[in-house]
């Protein structure tokens, strides 16, 4: 009997010690698949696939090595390398934004989650993309691997480490851990390279703040920074893959109306039409959206007229920035009085 009660005694401290060290871990360095920086860390280690999308216009799949592409039916480009790139763009900067760029089938393409698929033909291509959720990569910022991992169930039980060699399986296993809403542990310190430079990371609020604090264009990233349909595909791509919500409103009379629009979310369809729920009144609303390039200004025309709050949000907005890391900001002026409105969407 006495061995009965040692063994309950051990078990039971052993018990108090789990559950004490997860509650430090949870508060230093633990992660829930599915958190905000967790998010970020997938969006670092994906697949980088918007790079090419001014030659295939999505930024969802990407094109591997070699293929070929025909400029306006007339001059043919072989594709070895990444250095090919710039011969391609070179020839672009001295044409009219018109161009058309004919990809000849059969080509390999990858996945954000770097599966690889051989496409005979533009009519499987186009199925392929439809099938893929649109990529919000972030670059600018690479880990130094391995990366130490400790991974822990729904339940806040461990269940085993791992050692993460490279980007595929960092960005793979988050996603995996997401799917069985489980947590995880960074083991800290570890190195990044931001531009080449090597930096030293020991928390999570370190890591977030250093992809918080990325130039804004490693939120949107392109070889072709002068072809604004490249641009204007990377934003409508992020707007129709998620749903949002407002988290700033400022009106052109300098009132924050943020409150008004809390329980409001925002889906913005493929098909330029917008579906809106009130969350605590089950109400819902449709209107439609378009974006375009004018005078070299990114513009997002919102319009909903089912509501009179709503009704306040139909303007056509310029777009400051996107996707960074989360969000839409926008501006609108009033033409009489210069007074400026502003809107911020972050995707949930």
């Amino acid at each position: 009997m006495k061995q009965l009660y040692f063994i309950l005694i051990i078990v039971l401290l052993a018990s108090c010690q789990d559950e004490e060290f997860f509650e430090q871990v949870e508060d230093t360095t633990s992660l829930s698949s599915q958190s905000e920086l967790s998010n970020l860390i997938s969006r670092l280690t994906q697949n980088p696939t918007a790079f090419d999308d001014f030659i295939d216009n999505t930024n969802s799949l990407r094109l591997e090595f070699p293929f070929e592409v025909i400029l306006n039916s007339e001059t043919t480009f072989i594709i070895t390398e990444f250095d090919d790139y710039r011969i391609l763009i070179d020839e672009l900067t001295d044409i009219p934004n018109d161009y058309e760029i004919d990809i000849t089938f059969p080509v390999d393409i990858s996945l954000p989650n770097y599966e690889l698929i051989s496409v005979e033909n533009q009519a499987e291509f186009e199925t392929v993309n439809a099938g893929v959720e649109g990529s919000t990569e972030i670059n600018c910022l690479e880990y130094n691997y391995p990366l130490n991992i400790n991974i822990f169930d729904a339940n806040n039980g461990f269940t085993n480490s791992r050692a993460v060699q490279n980007r595929a399986q960092l960005y793979n296993l988050t996603q995996s851990l997401k799917l069985n809403n489980s947590f995880y542990q960074i083991i800290y310190p570890i190195n990044i390279f931001i531009e080449g430079q090597n930096e030293s990371i020991t928390s999570n609020l370190e890591l977030n703040a250093a992809i918080q604090n990325l130039d804004s264009e490693c939120f949107n990233p392109s070889i072709f920074d002068d072809n604004d349909s490249s641009r204007l595909q990377q934003f409508i791509t992020f707007i129709t893959s998620g749903e949002f919500r407002i988290i700033t409103y400022i009106n052109d009379d300098a009132e924050d109306q943020t409150l008004v629009y809390e329980d409001y979310r925002f889906t913005f369809n493929t098909d330029n039409t917008i579906f809106v729920e009130n969350l605590a009144s089950g109400d819902t609303f449709t209107g439609d959206w378009l974006a375009e390039i004018d005078d070299d200004e990114l513009v997002f025309e919102i319009d909903i007229e089912e509501s009179d709050v709503l009704e306040e949000l139909d303007e056509d907005w310029f777009v400051e920035a996107f996707a960074n890391p989360s969000k839409i900001e926008l501006i609108d002026e009033d033409d009489d009085s210069g007074e400026q409105s502003l809107l911020t969407f972050e995707k949930i």
